[in-house]
């Protein structure tokens, strides 16, 4: 699984195939998120602009190595 530069530095982008109800009230309660998008084959998480990715990075990958 990999996080994913998009054009907007306070989002990452993840492709995969997921449930949107089985993560995104998880995504949602890590502290400095403020969004979660699903698309078709994907999932972008939005962060708050005075969050560091590298102090939330690990929680995201976490719930996705749970799936």
């Amino acid at each position: 699984m990999e996080l994913i530069d998009t054009p907007n530095p306070n989002a990452k982008k993840i492709d995969i195939e997921v449930q949107e109800h089985t993560i995104s009230e998880d995504l949602n309660k890590i502290e400095g998120v403020t969004s979660v998008f699903f698309g078709p084959g994907f999932v972008t998480i939005t962060k708050e602009e005075n969050t560091e990715w590298e102090s939330i990075n690990q929680d995201i990958i976490n719930i996705f190595d749970k799936l």
